[in-house]
């Protein structure tokens, strides 16, 4: 399977520039609220994550007035890192494209620990097939 993972948000104005654009600043949050949905809602994986990497292309402008669906899925999984692209869609338009590059964290070290056999097996619905 190769499917996105979809939460829906609705942008609050306090969002906007006041012209009604979404401002860049909201985007990580955004991406940040699709990972949670997929991994601790929808999957129940509890594993503390630090972000390491974070890319995003703005493709399109995004409005105030309009729900948005932030669609998630696994690009790769490493010995501690998972990868994620991202995508968020207004209007029937991919606006944003996203890859971002979180590693699992113990939480006395503070060091990256291995992800563990469980959350592989539960994101890996959401793994995209290689080309």
């Amino acid at each position: 399977m190769s499917d996105y993972f979809e939460t829906l948000i609705k942008p609050r104005f306090s969002e906007t520039d006041m012209r009604g654009h979404i401002s860049n600043t909201v985007v990580p949050v955004w991406l940040s609220e699709g990972r949670g949905s997929l991994c601790r809602e929808h999957l129940g994986i509890t594993q503390p994550w630090m972000v390491v990497n974070l890319n995003v292309n703005y493709h399109q402008e995004l409005l105030w007035g309009a729900q948005v669906t932030v669609k998630t899925a696994v690009e790769r999984i490493g010995n501690s890192s998972i990868c994620f692209a991202q995508e968020i869609w207004q209007n029937e338009r991919c606006c944003v494209k996203a890859s971002t590059t979180i590693a699992a964290l113990d939480m006395e070290t503070r060091r990256p620990i291995p992800v563990s056999q469980d959350d592989r097996k539960r994101l890996a619905p959401y793994m995209l097939e290689s080309k």
